[in-house]
């Protein structure tokens, strides 16, 4: 047997290699024997920190040797996997045998944390944007030539620029003037998203988080994932047939993944359910997205001991794509901002143009231009810092406020997504300005342009929330059922000759005087015949009645006691036509 020293692994007593296996020397009464543990000697060539934004975990890259001399594949262990040792015959295969005997698989552990003086240690990072490392902040994505940056799966698209120059900064400023790849509204939106992104870290530090995805609906043949992949294109190397998550994965695996993606772009692809039970699976994950972006909280999780884990909230920002926009009720709506792309809308010569663009790398040289300014000017001291906060935090509340005072009916989330766009545009011209692409009056003539061209399309989403307003709902419904006779309200005040079977209350000059049931069971099934949901219980409706102010009721009460000829005092439902006729003329 040849001596230890002779080998290319080196352990220190009580293990040895001898004729390329490890060994373990143990004391007795009559000096020291010599026990072999394994046909192999296995080390570690890196202790690895993983980083995944929320906790650190700890992985082995472990190298070995066989007796044969053959060098076997590196592999990686968790913490969790290296005591078991199973990983030795899942991954080096049945040629490398641990002997029989109960403490074997402990002293191959110990021989190998032995070997760690000789290994390196290093960082790995699996998640993406503004990390503060050694106490600078930096902005991760793969293959940035600084960090190991690690995405798996779909994800693995996704990757950051090494250098930059004007011509690329040249080049997205012509996005927006010279080659309009569609209309302004959809372009310096998407322009406005991909600037804003970048910028989450830094408002979730004055708890102005971006909480709202970008939904581009369009037909088939609309060109709206190969618009969103091109935008994501800025954050990696995209196309509209690899995009990184789509409607035909798991919500699970969807929420997982958007909290890896921090302060980068991301897109859920493809809502169209073609089924019933097609459109309830995608609506379900649509209403989880808006739900996990609109709100930033994650999912809970207890661990097998039933200790709270982490929440893991979505971190950057999100483009849904779809050929409708998703049922998912009046909350959903308020936490989306609709850009509708119709067939022709996209000048196909502009957007191959961009598309090669892309593909050699402008538009991540642009995004690394971007974050390169952003940590120059506001990120090298704590000062500068806190002037960034501070002016995130004004413009902000300003530019929220501004815009309700224009539209004072609007929904509250409307307005704060007109800010967050605003300031996404503000960010990238200021940009183009310090980079001396564009001079200061194009920087405010554009700023201008895009504030109207926001709020024009602002007033739009309003309408939109307004019209999936439940009580909106339920008054149309009411409308269309009694004006197509498939539901009948008669006069209080006159005889009842007969009971209509689809009789569902009385009215007078003022009121519809509605029995709750009957009117509320109409409507329901009446949405679903049209293929709609109305998810609102009796009792929630009337609640929601009341509070928008249309119905007539007793003092404490949601209903009223009406006098109904030939059958005395009744209590109903009793909804203010004048108000209801509003809401209908509103509405069409």
């Amino acid at each position: 047997m040849s001596n230890s020293s002779t080998s290319l692994v080196q352990y220190p007593l009580p293990y040895k290699a001898v004729d390329g296996c490890l060994f373990v020397e143990k004391a007795n009464k009559n000096g020291t024997t010599t026990k072999k543990l394994c046909n192999f000697l296995p080390y570690l060539k890196y202790d690895i920190n993983v980083d995944d934004g929320v906790e650190l975990t700890r992985t082995f890259r472990i190298a070995g040797v066989h007796e044969s001399g053959r060098l076997l594949p590196e592999i990686e262990v968790t913490v969790k996997e290296f005591g078991k040792m199973d990983w030795v015959l899942e991954r080096w295969g049945a040629e490398c045998v641990i002997e029989p005997g109960n403490s074997n698989r402990e002293n191959i552990c110990c021989a190998i944390l032995k070997t760690v003086g000789n290994a390196e240690k290093k960082n790995v990072y699996r998640t993406t944007g503004w990390q503060l490392i050694d106490g600078k902040w930096e902005y991760l994505l793969p293959n940035d030539g600084k960090h190991d940056v690690r995405l798996f799966g779909k994800l693995r698209h996704y990757e950051m620029a090494t250098h930059w120059s004007d011509s690329d900064l040249k080049t997205v400023w012509s996005m927006m003037k010279d080659r309009l790849i569609a209309t302004k509204a959809i372009i310096w939106t998407l322009i406005a998203f991909v600037f804003l992104t970048p910028l989450n870290e830094f408002f979730r530090q004055v708890f102005y988080e971006p909480k709202f995805v970008l939904c581009l609906i369009g037909k088939t043949g609309s060109r709206k994932s190969t618009l969103a992949a091109l935008f994501l294109s800025f954050f990696g190397r995209f196309s509209g047939t690899d995009l990184p998550l789509s409607f035909s994965d798991t919500l699970n695996s969807i929420l997982t993944n958007i909290n890896t993606l921090k302060d980068v772009l991301t897109c859920i692809d493809d809502f169209h359910p073609g089924t019933r039970a097609a459109e309830k699976r995608d609506t379900n994950i649509a209403q989880g997205i808006d739900r996990a972006f609109g709100d930033r909280i994650g999912k809970g999780r207890l661990t097998s001991d039933c200790t709270p884990m982490e929440a893991r909230p979505p971190q950057g920002n999100a483009i849904v794509t779809g050929e409708t926009v998703p049922d998912v009720g009046e909350s959903g709506t308020a936490r989306t901002f609709t850009l509708e792309i119709k067939r022709g809308d996209v000048d196909l010569k502009n957007l191959s143009y961009f598309q090669s663009e892309a593909k050699n790398g402008t538009l991540m040289s642009c995004l690394l231009s971007y974050t390169e300014w952003i940590k120059g000017i506001y990120l090298h001291n704590e000062s500068a810092q806190g002037i960034l906060l501070e002016d995130l935090r004004e413009s902000f509340e300003a530019y929220r406020d501004e815009f309700i005072k224009t539209d004072s009916r609007s929904h509250g989330r409307v307005s704060e997504i007109v800010a967050w766009l605003t300031i996404g545009m503000k960010y990238f011209l200021e940009f183009l300005y310090i980079r001396s692409i564009i001079e200061e009056t194009e920087k405010e003539s554009v700023l201008w342009e895009y504030r109207e061209i926001l709020f024009d399309l602002a007033k739009g989403q309003s309408d939109s929330i307004e019209q999936d307003n439940p009580v909106v709902t339920f008054i149309q419904k009411l409308y269309s059922l009694l004006g197509s006779g498939q539901a009948v309200v008669l006069d209080r005040t006159k005889p009842i000759e007969y009971m209509p079977v689809n009789f569902i209350g009385y009215e007078d000059e003022k009121y519809y005087c509605l029995n709750a049931d009957m009117a509320h069971r109409a409507v329901v099934q009446l949405c679903r015949e049209q293929g709609e949901s109305f998810t609102l219980n009796k009792k929630s409706l009337i609640k929601a009645l009341a509070e928008e102010g249309l119905l007539d009721s007793d003092k404490g009460k949601n209903v009223k006691s009406v006098n109904v000829y030939g059958k005395g005092s009744i209590k109903l439902l009793c909804i203010d036509k004048e108000k209801a006729d509003q809401i209908i003329a509103l509405s069409e």
